[in-house]
Order: C-alpha cells, then sequence, then structure tokens
C-alpha cells in the first residue's frame, strides 16, 4: 500500500523519487543544487532518494553530498531512504509525482523502466540513452543544468491535480514483449557479424 510506505518514511504526498546508487556518474549534485536553487525561490519541493551509499571507487561520495545537504539546509528536502525493499521501491514509484533520473551516462535504466511500467511521469537528463527510452515521452534537464532541473520540478510541484497512486499499465505485455523481440534481434544481428 503506497499510502504505508509513504508514511512509513515520512514523506508528504507530493514528492519525487530517485532510486539512484550513489555513484558519482549518477550525478546526484545536479539534484542537490537544483533543491537550492528552488529553497532560494521559496519551493518546497522533496525529492526521496535511495540505493546504495557505498562505492568502492569513491567511498566517501555519499558523505560529501549529505554534508552538501546538511551544509546547505535541505534536510528535509532531499531525503535519503537507504536500501529500501523491492516492494518500497514500486510503491514509492507509483505515488510520486515523478521519476527523476539524474545520470551522465547509463546503458539502459532499470529505474526508468518501472516507471514507465506504472506511467510515472519522467524527468531526465538529457543522454541519448534517456531520449531512446523514453520515447519522447519525458522533461528533460542537461547533465550540468541544475536551473533547468529546478524549473521542472517546480512546475510539476505546482500541479494542482492532487497527489494519485498509480498501477501498471494495461499495455505492459505488449511493451515487454516488444522490448524482448527487439533484445532478441539485437543480438542475433550482433553474433552474425
Amino acid at each position: 500500500n503506497p499510502s504505508d510506505v509513504i508514511e512509513h518514511y515520512g514523506l508528504p504526498s507530493k514528492y519525487f523519487y530517485l532510486p539512484n546508487q550513489f555513484w558519482r556518474h549518477k550525478n546526484h549534485q545536479v539534484v542537490v543544487d537544483a533543491l537550492a536553487i528552488l529553497a532560494k525561490r521559496g519551493d518546497d519541493v522533496v525529492v526521496a532518494a535511495s540505493g546504495s551509499k557505498g562505492d568502492p571507487r569513491e567511498p566517501d561520495y555519499f558523505d560529501r553530498i549529505m554534508r552538501q545537504v546538511a551544509g546547505r539546509g535541505l534536510e528535509k528536502n532531499f531525503r535519503y531512504l537507504g536500501m529500501v525493499p523491492l516492494p518500497h521501491v514500486y510503491a514509492l514509484l507509483r505515488a510520486a509525482t515523478a521519476l527523476i533520473n539524474p545520470s551522465r551516462f547509463e546503458g539502459w535504466s532499470t529505474t526508468v523502466e518501472e516507471a514507465k511500467s506504472f506511467g510515472v511521469p519522467l524527468i531526465l537528463s538529457d543522454i541519448d540513452v534517456h531520449r531512446e527510452q523514453a520515447d519522447g515521452e519525458a522533461s528533460y534537464f542537461g547533465i550540468n543544468d541544475p536551473s533547468s532541473l529546478a524549473d521542472l520540478l517546480a512546475k510539476a510541484s505546482q500541479n494542482p491535480e492532487p497527489a494519485l497512486v498509480r498501477n501498471l499499465l494495461p499495455d505492459l505485455n505488449a511493451r515487454v514483449a516488444a522490448f524482448a523481440s527487439d533484445f532478441v534481434g539485437t543480438v542475433q544481428r550482433a553474433t552474425q557479424c
């Protein structure tokens, strides 16, 4: 039940969800910078982040991001939920105002696919794979442009519609089948070279 999960994490009814591990290329920095811009404007926006905080290549990255959050007074705006169980991820996605994926680069983002399966609005970094994956059904911001991200977050959060809980879209099975078929075709073409 998304309401129970939202209450469990102490989130407001409107929040953005950022389920990426804390690795530098996942670009949490642009989100923190955007929240600082919004706070200066007087906009109260909440981003709920979940995922692993450990990166063996850069063990202090998470702590540096969280020190910035504290130093800028953004503790109530940038909420780290920790590692959450998969049912909570889906509940948080289903009720989120939008999914944010600010990555500098990606393969094919699982979080974007999961959000698409529930019809969750997408706010994505403007990289080629996000454009391909979202097929034009997203709002985009530059990977180094916290102002444009702040504008997108403000616009989405000011939507007067009440928060809603989404369910899986009815075309999910057809979309999964099409993806699988495309993937098999790609592998077959690659192995015939």
